[in-house]
This record gives C-alpha cells, sequence and structure tokens, in this order.
C-alpha cells in the first residue's frame, strides 16, 4: 500500500485545523496535530501548507467561477419536495417555483461538484 504524503493528509484535516487555529497559536496546533491525528509537522511546514492550500483553492474558486456559468440547472432539481407524515400514506407535494435561496443552493451544490472532480482528478 503506498505511503499517504504529509500534505495529503494535511488537506483532510484542512477543516479541523482551520478551527483549531482559530483558538490556538501555530505551535499548539502543531502539537495536537501530532498527538491526536498522527500528522508531525514543523510551524514553518504548517505555514507553508496552509498557504498553498488556500493558493490551489483559490485557483479552484476562479476556475469554478469561471465555469459556473455553464452549468446547466435542471428544473426538477430546483423543486422542493415535501412528505406529509401526518396522514399514513406518504403523498408528495412539489413546489415548482423556486426562490433565490433555493437557486443559491443548487449553485453551491455544483461549484462543490465541480471542486470535488478537480480534486480527485488530481490524486
Amino acid at each position: 500500500m503506498a505511503k499517504r504524503t504529509k500534505f495529503s493528509k494535511f488537506r483532510d484535516l484542512y477543516e479541523v485545523i482551520e478551527e483549531l487555529a482559530v483558538s490556538y497559536t501555530y505551535e499548539g496546533v502543531v502539537e495536537i496535530l501530532a498527538e491526536r491525528y498522527d500528522l508531525v509537522l514543523t510551524t514553518g511546514t504548517l505555514t507553508n501548507y496552509l498557504y498553498r492550500y488556500r493558493k490551489e483553492s483559490k485557483q479552484l474558486s476562479v476556475a469554478t467561477d469561471s465555469s459556473i456559468g455553464q452549468v446547466e440547472i435542471k428544473q426538477e432539481a430546483l423543486e422542493k419536495t415535501f412528505v406529509d407524515l401526518k396522514d399514513n400514506d406518504l403523498t408528495q407535494k412539489n413546489d415548482v417555483d423556486p426562490t433565490m435561496d433555493d437557486l443559491d443552493a443548487a449553485i453551491e451544490r455544483a461549484k462543490m461538484k465541480l471542486n470535488n472532480k478537480s480534486i480527485l482528478n488530481r490524486r
């Protein structure tokens, strides 16, 4: 089995690391990563990885933003489905008039899918 790189472990733990960085210094974050997640880094490496990851994420964001106009949002994906649980029969009612929040949510889901595909293609 191939050994994972430190940066791939870092990438998987990025959200946790960002949350830790709010409450702890980088030295504290490095200690916690070593103790709890078996990821041994120096503070310099942590700083470098944060910079690299944010830079990559920003580039993905720009690429996603420029291609978002090409994403087709299907009407049925925007429909809300309600299930009436009061009755024993599970009747579905569709509301086909999406709000701006529904459209924004659909666009965010499309961005996430594009982001996930590009991340998977790089591995």
